[in-house]
């Protein structure tokens, strides 16, 4: 195979991957492709589209494209990064593009959850990857956690930072 070569960083299912596993690349062209099309949803609110309207544009074209993927790699933004994720909401806001106001914390919160309980089912193609608590005769009960799953024991710290990624992005290409 002299003819694969290394590269730098890759799209894998829109989502822009470097070596360093630094989601800079991504989030820059979501950024970048967001503010293009506020441009298109403020010529579309001088054309007389009404709030309604405008509001459903935005979660289409933009919203969406924020949301994509976000469980992959929301926990893997700097601060920065996240920053400039909700200043789009919150231009979007502000220019009446949107009715109500985004926060990002909670929508990756509440994304990552839906991915989480998404994947308990059975059908799921990530269930496999779960092992179920079997509790021995006689042990404590602890409180509950929302699930039955025996939490992995990761020894090395390369893994530890890293292993939820990949199970992210086997998330992602379960959802075509």
């Amino acid at each position: 195979m002299s003819d694969v070569r290394r590269v730098g960083a890759a799209k894998l299912l829109r989502v822009h991957l470097t070596q360093n596993l630094s989601f800079s690349q991504h989030i820059d062209a979501v950024v970048t492709v967001c503010n293009q099309r506020l441009y298109l949803l403020a010529q579309l609110k001088r054309q007389g589209l009404d709030l309604s309207a405008l509001d459903s544009v935005f979660n289409v074209i933009i919203a969406n494209k924020i949301l994509y993927a976000l469980p992959v790699y929301y926990g893997y933004l700097t601060q920065g990064h996240k920053e400039m994720l909700q200043r789009i909401f919150k231009r979007a806001n502000r220019r009446g593009f949107a009715v109500r106001e985004y926060d990002l914390e909670a929508l990756a919160e509440n994304a990552q959850y839906d991915l989480f309980h998404n994947s308990c089912s059975t059908d799921h193609c990530l269930n496999h990857l779960y092992t179920a608590n079997r509790k021995p005769a006689g042990s404590m009960q602890l409180r509950h956690r929302g699930h039955n799953f025996a939490l992995p024991t990761i020894h090395l710290e390369f893994n530890k930072r890293h292993s939820s990624l990949v199970y992210c992005l086997m998330c992602v290409t379960c959802l075509f």
